[in-house]
């Protein structure tokens, strides 16, 4: 019997299942929630399409913004600045995700450990989070100061340095404070998100492994991880998508520099777009920074789907 009303509900077109979802109750639910969608797509729509379009012009402050087709687009294959602003970009995605979820997951294996304190460690460790990026970064600023910033004071103190670090001055450490602190701002994020993962994973296979032998480590590599895949290409996806689009923390901690050290597609679109008044140029920059960040996000969907699926 049960099997006769599955093949009847699968024969079904999808009109016809459509109809259904848009009758009585389903269409009121519909209709209360157009406007807010309807608004969404207003604010979110449009300006993409206004942006594709101005991409294939030559729009700005002194232009008009004749159609000039694929002629933007030509000229990032010769434009060094937005070359090295595009490795960048790699260079702190990468580098800024790889330590957010490794250090997110060991912070969240450890605190699942202090079942007492860990409403007060996640309420501390969530203040980061929830900090406005741009004043965070301005805090950062200031400790980063070469005279009277806090980390150069506790490094003498420490007697680690005898000169201060040049912490935002210098295009090496510059790259590394922008990534220290984009890690600080969102491994909090990923933490919480691996804890709750690893409260859904099922004990009596710890249990079991236990009895066999099998060391922290090893329970680790043959339980945790494979058990933990589709939520790591979560972690993966999300803070993939987010670093590439940064802008916050490159605009108040280094504003691109020194120089063009610090400064991603992102920042380089803006100031092409509201510095320069190139309106077609910085479309045409975040056309690419958006297929970029489609392309992320495509890829670990995908992957986060065959791991589901196994």
């Amino acid at each position: 019997m049960s099997s006769q009303i599955v093949d009847r509900a699968r024969s079904r077109s999808a009109a016809e299942r459509l109809g259904d979802a848009l009758t009585g109750v389903n269409a009121v639910a519909y209709c209360l929630v157009l406007p807010a969608i309807l608004l969404r797509l207003a604010f979110t729509l449009v300006p993409a399409l206004q942006t594709f379009w101005l991409s294939f012009t030559d729009k700005s402050l002194m232009a008009p913004g004749r159609f000039i087709g694929l002629a933007n687009y030509a000229a990032m294959l010769s434009d060094k600045t937005l070359i090295g602003s595009f490795g960048f970009t790699l260079f702190y995605t990468v580098t800024s995700v790889a330590l957010e979820t490794a250090l997110g997951l060991a912070i969240a294996m450890l605190l699942m450990r202090q079942l007492r304190a860990r409403w007060i460690s996640n309420f501390i460790m969530l203040l980061p989070w929830v900090m406005a990026p741009l004043l965070a970064a301005t805090v950062w600023k200031i400790m980063f100061y070469e005279d009277g910033g806090i980390l150069n004071q506790i490094l003498r103190d420490l007697g680690v340095i005898s000169s201060p670090i040049r912490w935002l001055s210098s295009a090496n450490t510059a790259r590394g404070s922008v990534v220290l602190v984009t890690v600080w701002k969102n491994v909090s994020w990923v933490a919480l998100i691996f804890m709750a993962a690893l409260a859904a994973l099922p004990k009596d296979v710890y249990e079991a492994a236990e009895v066999d032998g099998a060391n922290a480590w090893q329970r680790f590599r043959a339980i945790t991880v494979p058990m933990l895949r589709p939520t790591i290409f979560l972690v993966l996806m999300f803070r993939g998508m987010g670093e590439v689009q940064t802008f916050e923390q490159i605009g108040g901690l280094t504003r691109g520099g020194p120089g063009t050290a610090t400064q991603n597609l992102a920042y380089y679109a803006y100031q092409r777009f509201f510095q320069e008044l190139r309106y077609g140029y910085g479309s045409a920059i975040n056309v690419l920074l958006l297929l970029l960040t489609a392309l992320i996000g495509g890829f670990f969907a995908w992957r986060m789907y065959k791991a589901s699926s196994r």
